[in-house]
């Protein structure tokens, strides 16, 4: 019996998200991973790429290249370098692309579309690059069709929209089982039915709808249709309780649902990698699932997989560590400024400042340098907010930035830093306390 599964062994998996068209956008990601496909010691020799549909465009925008894109994605497709599945814009280009043979009309045209007026104005972007008849256009709307509906790595899954393993039952008969499917090309191609022209042989990917059944899912009439919309096309965006992917049990990455949030997986089971990356300031979005790691903590390979053992990629992405740091340092200058002029004189001041260097270099030293300071010391430029603070009086203040400063900026990692802080910061402010005296 034919397994719908894809075997990849530990190979690692990046998922990324709806591209959109921008090209400039995949490249840079690319170049972040160490993804190419023209070098053998980048991250091709450990790494397979899935893009999970959305390739092309459904509205107007800038620095959208389709056609660049999509020679580009099936060049990794074609060479082993990565998997693609059928997203909802591309499916909407096949249902634009191919025509019924009775009616002749463009199935989703016919469908969705009462007034015949509307149509020029409702085609696809993508379908408006081409000249009417257009070879290349039936090229692509070709290999569109030839893509994976879904694909099952045993131990993480992907689709574009929706997982339900009733639908995927049920859809599964519908499948090819084969990795080359002939087109028929005996039946001659006359002008009317251009659009429904097969061209040559493709590859057909497992998973993919096998090509007699495509008129079958524009008829609204047959389970097929409503099957593959609940696939692509799941006609709630929101990722709400009452989805079918609260009912998963192995781990599933999709694309489809716009995400307006600093990239995260939903729950242990559910990643969602679309980021609205066609919005200039919005981020191209991977997810990096590593099956070598996963099975190096001997979890079950697919019952009790977590999606917490993934990482998400993309291009600026701050640290949380770094980027909690420099937070940490812009409160800290905004509380200093608030602080009271220092009422000692400038000699004190400088008497009381020494003695600060000496406790916070040998006394605080998170670090462990043990070392007075210098212009260069990573110590430096703490000693003037620590000696105002601690003429502040205020010691619940001082603790607090010794062992957040300690913590996010210098990154110590002692369990006993808070009580050391807190002893630290009541020695400043009873000695600066003689100082007001």
């Amino acid at each position: 019996m034919h397994s719908h599964k894809t075997t990849i062994d530990n190979t690692s998996l990046y998922f990324i998200g709806d591209v959109y068209g921008r090209l400039d956008k995949l490249n840079d990601l690319l170049v972040e991973i160490d993804f190419d496909i023209n070098d053998p010691e980048s991250s091709i020799q450990f790494v397979k790429l899935v893009f999970c549909g959305n390739l092309i465009a459904a509205n107007p925008g800038e620095n959208i290249e389709h056609i660049a894109l999509l020679t580009l994605i099936k060049e990794m497709v074609d060479k082993g370098f990565a998997y693609c599945l059928l997203g909802s814009n591309e499916f909407e280009v096949i249902g634009w692309s191919k025509h019924h043979p009775i009616t002749d009309k463009p199935y989703l045209p016919e469908i969705m579309i009462d007034n015949p007026n509307e149509l020029s104005q409702q085609r696809p972007i993508f379908i408006q690059e081409f000249d009417q008849g257009d070879e290349q256009l039936f090229k692509w709307v070709d290999w569109f069709m030839a893509l994976p509906i879904y694909l099952d790595f045993e131990h993480i899954r992907a689709i574009h929209a929706c997982w339900d393993n009733n639908v995927i039952n049920q859809l599964n008969p519908y499948l090819s089982i084969k990795e080359l499917e002939e087109h028929d090309n005996a039946q001659s191609v006359s002008s009317k039915s251009q659009a429904n022209a097969v061209h040559n042989v493709s590859l057909i990917a497992p998973n993919s709808l096998s090509q007699q059944f495509w008129p079958a899912t524009f008829d609204t009439s047959h389970p097929l249709s409503s099957l593959m919309a609940n696939c692509l096309n799941y006609p709630n965006l929101q990722l709400t309780d009452t989805h079918p992917h609260q009912q998963l049990s192995v781990p599933v990455v999709i694309g489809h649902y716009p995400q307006d949030s600093f990239p995260d997986i939903q729950n242990e089971h559910l990643v969602c990698v679309n980021y609205n990356a066609g919005t200039e300031d919005y981020p191209l979005v991977s997810f990096a699932w590593h099956q070598g790691r996963k099975k190096s903590i001997e979890v079950d390979c697919a019952e009790n997989a977590k999606l917490s053992l993934g990482e998400f990629c993309f291009i600026d992405q701050p640290s949380a560590d770094e980027h909690i740091a420099d937070g940490v340092e812009s409160l800290f200058e905004g509380l200093i400024k608030l602080l009271p002029e220092p009422t000692i004189d400038q000699s004190s001041f400088e008497q009381l400042t020494s003695t600060v260097i000496h406790c916070v270099c040998f006394d605080w030293d998170p670090l462990g340098l043990n070392q007075t300071v210098h212009s260069r010391h990573p110590y430096a430029a703490l000693i003037e907010p620590i000696t105002l603070l601690a003429l502040s009086q205020d010691s619940e203040q001082l603790s607090a930035y010794l062992a957040v400063i300690a913590r996010y900026q210098l990154e110590t990692e002692s369990d006993n830093l808070e009580n050391h802080c807190l002893k630290i910061a009541f020695k400043l402010t009873r000695l600066a306390k003689t100082y007001l005296d």
